[in-house]
């Protein structure tokens, strides 16, 4: 009775939001029932674009943004409202930017990771002084702690039995998805930058010595191959040199999962010495661009894969696997996700004889309910990130 289409909007508790195309498809398809748009009207001033389905025993509605950032974020989230009256949680989903080290160093963030959010600080807003930029830190200028709700589900996310249950199932979901390899999981030291390798190459990239200095807009992009980035500089972590000696299997392998604080905000990050510094000021472990723009207006869980190390070197190449992990991270958490007393009414009048729902396969290798990412086979549109 659970699994039938709801007659209307009313029966939706779930709203699932995407900014990038390549993050919607990873999730759509998780799918475990798709819905044609059209038995639902939208309510009066909604500008929004929607795809309906099910993930498990819950009717789920994506949000797709037209695009990334803050302003993006919270226009779709107004529109949703006068829809979805009975959302009582969203899941912003994709992929971000990593700190490679935190608490100390004890804990490592490699690529295909997921990052889940405990808070939210919204790193652009402040004041920019001729030395220094101050982010706002007074408690009228903050983003909140998250609701009841939400936060007794992350701690029971945290619990030791339920994470092997949810990872269980990620790992399920993501055996169609390929993981790329520790030997593409490249971390380069901190100071050092992403310029042309040989001096004589580019006279602008000779003279970069420091963070701040310029670099060419050739270097800036390229890739690290095509400057000739010097291998040596990279860093030794532990985990990576665990996964070469143990061995892992790349059609099995499950990423791990870490809790904690998030930086939202419309810069992109791609500045090694930026990102420590942030992370150190403000307790965080992942940069993000929509979740500000949603976590005051709607209840809302972060669930980002790490696709780069938010530094000078950072490029494209984990973004379909990052987008597949956070796709299969939120997909289990949506198994632990508890529906409300209404929910469960409403469902209960709800007809039996709901239409047959379709299956959607998009482009590349891309199936609703099946596929996440099928080798090197999917192709996206490029998109400047």
């Amino acid at each position: 009775m659970l699994n039938t289409r709801p007659r209307d909007l009313h029966a939706f508790e779930i709203a699932i939001f995407c900014a990038l195309r390549l993050e919607a498809d990873a999730m759509v398809a998780l799918f475990d029932d798709i819905w044609e748009e059209e038995q639902y009207k939208k309510g009066t001033g909604d500008t929004n674009s929607y795809t309906f389905g099910r993930i498990h025993q819950h009717p789920v509605v994506l949000v797709h943004m037209p695009r990334m950032g803050k302003a993006s974020a919270s226009s779709v989230a107004a529109s949703l409202r006068s829809s979805f009256p009975y959302i009582r949680v969203g899941f912003l989903v994709g992929i971000c930017g990593g700190v490679p080290f935190s608490g100390r160093g004890k804990q490592e963030i490699i690529l295909g990771d997921v990052i889940i959010s405990t808070h939210i600080v919204q790193s652009d807003f402040g004041r920019l002084y001729p030395h220094t930029f101050a982010r706002k830190k007074s408690p009228q200028e903050n983003l909140g702690r998250p609701s009841p709700e939400v936060g007794g589900f992350l701690s029971k996310l945290q619990g030791q039995a339920v994470q092997t249950g949810f990872k269980d199932s990620m790992r399920a979901d993501l055996t169609p998805s390929k993981y790329p390899g520790t030997s593409k999981d490249k971390l380069f030291e901190a100071g050092y930058i992403h310029k042309h390798a040989v001096t004589t190459a580019c006279t602008v990239c000779a003279q970069c010595t420091q963070p701040q200095d310029d670099i060419c807009a050739e270097a800036l992009n390229s890739s690290c191959a095509d400057l000739g980035c010097d291998s040596s500089r990279v860093v030794l972590r532990a985990r990576i040199q665990t996964m070469n000696t143990e061995g892992y299997s790349t059609s099995s392998y499950c990423p791990a999962i870490h809790f904690g604080g998030l930086a939202s905000g419309d810069q992109v990050i791609k500045s090694a010495f930026h990102r420590d510094h942030i992370a150190e000021q403000e307790g965080v472990i992942g940069f993000e661009m929509e979740g500000a723009g949603l976590w005051d207006t709607i209840p809302t869980i972060v669930v980002k894969g790490v696709c780069d190390y938010s530094d000078s070197h950072k490029g494209k190449d984990w973004q379909l696997y990052a987008a597949a992990t956070a796709a299969a991270c939120a997909k289990g958490m949506l198994k632990i996700w508890r529906g409300s007393v209404r929910r469960m009414e409403d469902t209960s009048n709800e007809e039996q004889s709901a239409p047959s729902p379709t299956h959607q396969i998009f482009s590349g290798s891309f199936t609703a309910g099946r596929n996440i990412y099928n080798g090197d086979t999917f192709t996206a549109q490029s998109i400047n990130f």
